[in-house]
């Protein structure tokens, strides 16, 4: 084999191991896991396929709808290639999982919640005993929706997560987030008002029902909790929920980091150009900030 094939060969294999399409950095096992209703959970396990000791871990937790692991692919390799295992699963009655696909909204939402919760500490417990994962160093990871899950799943895990990490979470009741969106229009219909001062206003005198609301939970925790928030989420009143988090750190809840982005909105992307914000270097950031990865 001459000089030049040889070089021609290792540009390739660096080009395969590291493009994003094409992950040969990771190796992926398929696990399936036993909710607490009996309702089995199809799930991948993906880790650094050359890390020789254990590595950290998350359960990628989803965000509303019918979601399945096909639908984090790209979380799975930006956590990865940062050396983090990730557990991703199909929802309830999604794809591979069996079970039926829990809904409701309103007075509803409180049960939901806790049946999605029980599924993810459930992935939560199994990811913990699975070769290859430092079990002292696996936490919870997940956007939108999952901002409730998360401190309900973690309450109901069989050992106390290390960290969570949530994006466009909501730290207000689904009452008042709900309210917020029909006002905002979800950023997919038509608002019901434009002026953003009076959106905060009628938001903060949100009195309706308050569906369940996750600050008893968020003020007993003591898991290390990365919040990444943008302030031009149309779904979620990032500053109601950066109101709620600066409360409760000022009554002593201090495990909570919030991070807000200005200009950007519910999918963390800049309203204006499309550009993504910096997450993946504020979670990584902070993930060395308490020594869950070097």
């Amino acid at each position: 084999m001459s000089a030049i094939v040889g070089a021609i060969l290792v540009a390739l294999a660096g080009v395969l191991t590291f493009h994003p399409a094409r992950p040969l950095y990771t190796r992926h096992r398929e696990i399936q896991v036993v909710s607490r209703d009996g309702t089995l959970l199809s799930a991948t396990l993906s880790l650094p396929r050359w890390n020789r000791s254990s590595v950290p871990a998350v359960v990628l937790v989803h965000g509303s709808g019918r979601l399945s692991r096909d639908h984090v692919r790209g979380d799975v390799r930006s956590l990865v290639r940062a050396g983090v295992g990730v557990v991703a699963y199909d929802k309830r009655g999604v794809a591979a999982s069996a079970g039926t696909y829990p809904s409701g909204g309103g007075a509803a939402a409180d049960s939901v919640l806790r049946v999605l919760a029980d599924d993810a500490a459930a992935v939560f417990d199994s990811l913990r005993v699975q070769n290859g994962v430092d079990s002292t160093r696996v936490g919870y990871f997940g956007a939108s929706q999952a901002s409730w899950i998360i401190p309900l799943a973690a309450e109901r895990s069989s050992a106390s997560p290390r960290f969570q990490v949530i994006l466009s979470g909501a730290a207000v009741s689904t009452g008042e987030e709900a309210f917020y969106s029909a006002l905002t229009g979800d950023g997919i219909r038509p608002p019901q008002l434009t002026s953003a001062a009076e959106i905060a206003i009628r938001t903060r005198a949100f009195a309706g029902p308050p569906g369940f609301d996750p600050r008893p939970l968020l003020s007993a925790t003591h898991v290390p909790t990365l919040w990444l928030l943008g302030e031009a989420d149309q779904s979620v009143p990032t500053f109601r929920s950066a109101e709620v988090l600066d409360s409760l750190r000022a009554v002593g809840a201090l495990s909570h980091t919030v991070i807000s982005y200005p200009r950007v909105g519910h999918d963390l992307r800049n309203v204006d150009t499309g550009n993504p914000a910096p997450i993946w270097t504020d979670v990584l950031t902070w993930l060395k900030s308490i020594r869950v990865i070097d």
